[in-house]
């Protein structure tokens, strides 16, 4: 066996969501003298995490983004690459919308394929599309020579027939730890002085739910006027979401960051989080709020895997008069929860050499 062994990890693109942000958790503590990850984005857009790839030695490569017309394109394209890159032995797929095509390519070419679910459902612009999606990852797992998945519900959910391994989505729980000084630079920066600050990190995305996240917004404030919203992220509804702020006349109450490289700092001047998603495999932003300290409410649709710390209450998207009553009674204190968090399974050196084992082992 030659090291570093070069894992091929497969997404759609290389920005800042959940799945990508917990592979890159991983590949910063890894061993690089034992495994090396390279990648496979879909499409020319250049992602948030490439220059950061490039610098831990990671390879880029683009892949045509799969469509029904193009299959025996999209294909050819797999078939050439391996057979360009023999050192590509084992392919990890975290794009699992079309996990079951480049697998078959991968089998035909004596590679070892391994599926990853990060979610317990999938969306897709339109019904059309997101009908495709949901049709080809009934082929994954028969496809995957190994399965992983961030929670049980993600595993059952794309896994039905087959043995899963549980890998949390682990985070570098000191890095997130409460700073009661950081805590006051960021307000300062962001101007929020001494409000009440919700807090939620995310794309905003359908999948997210941007408007709950304003009708939930509007009941609190109608509750607590003091209250501001420090929204984390960026997307396609950002607009939408404004929008609707402005229309309410909220605009001024709101801090919208777009996307940020230090989601542990942003943490850090907000009071409480929120993640009223339709769906989420694990929610890693869940477990990253607790290790700030945070009490965190999010959607009943949420695996309640994702409570490590006892401070997660799970509430029904259909109410958000409810949502602020329970913002307003969360607890005020900020504990440190390194060790709830290493306990639960979800410290990330732990989680890395689990993965380099792991790799290891798929080559005997």
């Amino acid at each position: 066996m030659e090291y570093p062994i070069r894992v091929l990890c497969v997404f759609s693109l290389l920005d800042r969501g959940g799945a990508e942000s917990m592979c890159m958790n991983l590949y910063r503590r890894i061993d690089h003298s034992k495994i090396q990850f390279d990648f496979v984005k879909h499409g020319p857009q250049k992602g948030a995490f490439e220059e950061e790839i490039h610098s831990l030695g990671g390879r880029i490569y683009e892949a045509p983004r799969y469509q029904i017309y193009n299959h025996q394109f999209y294909c050819t394209w797999w078939k050439q690459h391996l057979e360009d890159h023999p050192e590509h032995q084992i392919i990890h797929g975290h794009y699992y919308s079309v996990s079951a095509v480049y697998f078959k390519v991968a089998h035909e070419m004596g590679r070892i394929t391994v599926g990853h679910s990060h979610s317990t459902s999938v969306s897709g612009p339109n019904w059309w599309e997101t009908q495709l999606k949901r049709m080809l990852c009934k082929g994954v797992e028969r496809q995957a020579d190994y399965c992983l998945a961030c929670s049980k519900a993600a595993g059952q959910w794309l896994f039905p027939h087959k043995e899963f391994t549980v890998l949390p989505n682990a985070v570098d729980a000191e890095r997130f730890s409460f700073n009661p000084r950081i805590a006051q630079e960021v307000r300062c920066e962001l101007s929020l002085g001494d409000h009440y600050v919700v807090g939620t990190v995310g794309r905003i995305v359908q999948v997210k739910n941007p408007m709950g996240i304003v009708e939930i917004f509007k009941a609190l404030c109608h509750k607590e006027p003091n209250a501001r919203l420090l929204w984390v992220g960026d997307g396609a509804l950002r607009e939408g979401a404004e929008n609707a702020l402005a229309l309410a006349g909220l605009s001024d109450r709101v801090v919208f960051t777009g996307v940020r490289s230090d989601v542990d700092r942003m943490m850090q001047a907000m009071d409480v989080f929120i993640l009223p998603s339709f769906f989420e495999g694990l929610g890693m932003v869940l477990i990253e709020a607790q290790a700030a300290g945070l009490p965190c409410l999010s959607s009943e649709e949420v695996p309640r895997e994702a409570d490590i710390t006892g401070r997660c209450e799970f509430l029904p998207l259909q109410r958000p008069e409810l949502w602020a009553e329970r913002i307003l009674a969360a607890p005020r204190d900020r504990p440190h929860t390194i060790e709830a968090i290493c306990q639960a399974g979800y410290d990330i050196k732990t989680s890395a050499k689990w993965l380099e084992n792991f790799y290891m082992d798929c080559l005997k």
